[in-house]
């Protein structure tokens, strides 16, 4: 058994889908989050940026002892690769498991919805390639939709019209079913997308991340059988959006919730 926290990043509040699915999931393990607010989204910045960004977090977490590092950030997990060797902890990123879903569940044509990073980086598109090349895939990408929904804005007719937009993008694209919401940012307003149509199957990849997280603690020996299942929250923005993101997800409450520069 392992006590210490598992460690979760993301540019802003959108991994805290993920912190959703290890709370029911795994609900000992500790949490300690990282959201890097001040500099969201990630999706519209280059390369050497997201990397530099996202290792300043990943050395944040290391001094907090974390067992292990959840990426919950397509566009990060995009370039999970290069932070290989350099920590000492393992990362499990968000893009793997929820490609072996979509291989396993026996789909032949799928959308990817995600960030102008995430999109034009072909990153879903070049894996699932890699393991079934019949399988049809489609892309749209959206420069706006993260940015407002981390400030907040989850009900308004400004992310609905944004969000429907795409959707109708891409339904216009042929005859599609199933959407991989690739971005931990769209989640939070599911209800949005069920209702721009309730007739897709919205796949999120925070619940498969979390899976592919228990199968690695268990495999490992490193599962916590007795905690209480606290979360800390760190972030470089403001902390009053996560107030509203716990209540939006109906999260349970939070041990600590403290800005930080890095």
């Amino acid at each position: 058994m392992d006590k210490r926290p598992i460690g979760v990043i993301d540019s802003g509040i959108g991994g805290l889908t993920v912190v959703d699915s290890i709370q029911k999931i795994l609900p000992n393990e500790d949490i300690i989050y990282f959201g890097d607010n001040i500099n969201v989204p990630y999706g519209n910045r280059d390369e050497k940026e997201i990397y530099d960004l996202t290792m300043k977090m990943l050395k944040f977490l290391e001094k907090k002892d974390v067992k292990l590092v959840a990426i919950a950030c397509n566009t990060i997990s995009a370039i999970s690769k290069e932070f290989e060797g350099n920590l000492s902890y393992p990362i499990i990123d968000i893009v793997e498991p929820t490609i072996e879903h979509i291989i396993k569940s026996g789909i032949g044509k799928i959308a990817i919805f995600g960030t102008e990073f995430t999109i034009n980086k072909k990153v879903y598109e070049k894996k699932l390639k890699e393991r079934s090349e019949n399988i049809d895939i489609v892309s749209v990408k959206s420069r706006e939709l993260a940015k407002l929904i981390d400030e907040g804005k989850f009900d308004s007719d400004e992310t609905f019209e944004c969000l429907k937009e795409r959707i109708d993008a891409i339904k216009e694209l042929g005859d599609i079913y199933n959407v991989v919401l690739a971005c931990t940012h769209y989640p939070i307003v599911e209800d949005l997308f069920y209702k721009a149509d309730s007739n897709l199957n919205y796949i999120n990849p925070a619940i498969h991340e979390a899976v592919a997280i228990k199968h690695y603690l268990k495999d490992n020996d490193m599962l916590n059988t007795e905690g209480k299942g606290n979360i800390s929250i760190y972030t470089t923005g403001d902390v009053e959006i996560y107030k509203k993101v716990f209540k939006k997800l109906n999260l349970k409450k939070t041990k600590k919730m403290k800005k930080v520069e890095l």
